[in-house]
């Protein structure tokens, strides 16, 4: 009877924790989407706003900050369609280690974006300090320069958001580390840490 209870006891716990797996990657994808949503949008205004700015600026340097912006968001749009596609389709079923993995890897990623991030914006400051020295392209310069100011800075804030989230999710995963699956000679055993 003992026997009994403890199997049912465990396979109850079994799809606790499968529950906790499958709940994990949805709200994991969900977080994806809605980032890359955001990425997408921001992406979308900024080509609506500069490509109207180009043709509307009348100095060269206006036009080149614009034109930067532009080139500049193409690839934030390169990047936020099909991260949002992925996510949106969520992918196939992950195991606990696979979402352990996937969780550490973003975190990375956005953490390694922040500083290519205060690369770019000190690029831009370099850029704009330097124009004047240019000659000819003084205007290109300066306007090259405030864009990656601004596109940086925007991708600072949005890379160190990202990471915060997906940081604060990831604490949700010690809850099923704590459970561990064992084989003896005649069946199964099940470890909880209680600490």
């Amino acid at each position: 009877m003992m026997k009994k209870k403890l199997l049912f006891a465990g396979l109850l716990l079994s799809q606790s924790i499968f529950g906790q797996v499958t709940n994990f990657q949805k709200e994991f994808n969900s977080i994806n989407e809605h980032l890359m949503l955001g990425l997408g949008s921001y992406a979308l205004a900024n080509f609506a706003i500069s490509g109207a700015g180009y043709f509307y600026s009348d100095d060269e340097s206006s036009k080149r900050f614009h034109e930067m912006n532009v080139m500049w968001n193409t690839v934030n749009i390169g990047l936020a369609l099909p991260g949002y596609i992925k996510a949106r389709r969520g992918g196939q079923p992950m195991t606990r280690e696979e979402l352990l993995k996937a969780q550490k890897k973003i975190k990375s990623i956005f953490l390694f974006n922040d500083v290519l991030d205060v690369g770019y914006i000190a690029a831009g400051i370099w850029m704009r300090e330097v124009a004047p020295n240019q000659l000819d392209q003084e205007n290109l310069f300066k306007g090259y320069g405030n864009s990656l100011i601004l596109q940086g800075s925007f991708l600072l804030v949005f890379d160190a958001v990202a990471y915060y989230i997906h940081h604060n999710h990831g604490k949700k995963l010690p809850a099923f580390e704590k459970v561990s699956w064992s084989t003896t000679g005649g069946g199964v055993g099940l470890k909880i840490a209680l600490d």
